[in-house]
C-alpha cells in the first residue's frame, strides 16, 4: 500500500513540474517587433518546438529603385533563396525559425534561423526576458557559433499596425 502511495506522489510532482515548465517556456509565445520594426514576428509552438514566422510587414512592396529584384509594387520575395524553387515564395507568412527547444530558464537552443534579406541559414538561440516582452535572437555561423549576431525583439504590445502601409496575414485585405 505505501509502494502505491509513494509512487502516486511522485506521479504527481513530476506531472505539476514538467506542467510549470510548459507554462514557463509557452511565455515567449506572441508577436514581435524586431529592431528594424519593419516586420511584426509570430513565435509558436511547432509540436514540441518553437517557431517564428513573418505575419506583418511595413511596406510590402518592392520600391521602384529595386527593379533588379522584383516588380515594383508586388508583395516581397525570398528572391535571395540558396534553392531557386523557393525564390518565388512570399516573405509575409514565411517561417524562417525552426526547431527551436526550451532548456530552462527562459533559453530556447538547437534551432535554424532563416534569413531572407540574405538567403543563408544560421544556427540560433533565443532568450525570453521580461516575462515574455523582450526577445534577444542570436544567430551564428552554424560551423564557428562563437561568429554571430544578437538582436533585440520587442512584444507588439499597443503599437498600432492598422495602418494600410501594414500588409498582415491576421488583417482583412481591402
Amino acid at each position: 500500500m505505501n509502494q502505491k502511495l509513494v509512487l502516486s506522489v511522485w506521479t504527481a510532482i513530476l506531472f505539476a513540474g514538467s506542467s510549470l515548465l510548459a507554462q514557463e517556456a509557452d511565455v515567449a509565445l506572441g508577436r514581435y517587433l524586431p529592431p528594424e520594426k519593419d516586420s511584426v514576428i509570430e513565435i509558436f509552438k511547432c509540436g514540441d518546438k518553437y517557431c517564428g514566422k513573418t505575419v506583418c510587414i511595413k511596406d510590402n512592396a518592392y520600391p521602384e529603385k529595386e527593379k533588379d529584384k522584383g516588380v515594383p509594387g508586388t508583395p516581397y520575395l525570398d528572391h535571395n533563396n540558396e534553392d531557386p524553387k523557393l525564390r518565388n515564395r512570399p516573405n509575409l507568412g514565411m517561417v524562417f525559425i525552426t526547431g527551436f527547444d526550451y532548456v530552462g530558464e527562459g533559453l530556447y537552443k538547437n534551432g535554424k534561423i532563416y534569413n531572407p534579406r540574405d538567403g543563408k541559414t544560421y544556427c540560433g538561440k533565443f532568450t525570453s526576458l521580461e516575462g515574455g516582452n523582450r526577445l534577444d535572437l542570436k544567430g551564428t555561423l552554424c560551423s564557428i557559433t562563437f561568429i554571430g549576431k544578437t538582436n533585440n525583439w520587442v512584444k507588439l504590445g499597443n503599437m498600432s499596425i492598422d495602418d494600410a502601409r501594414w500588409d498582415c496575414t491576421f488583417k482583412a485585405k481591402k
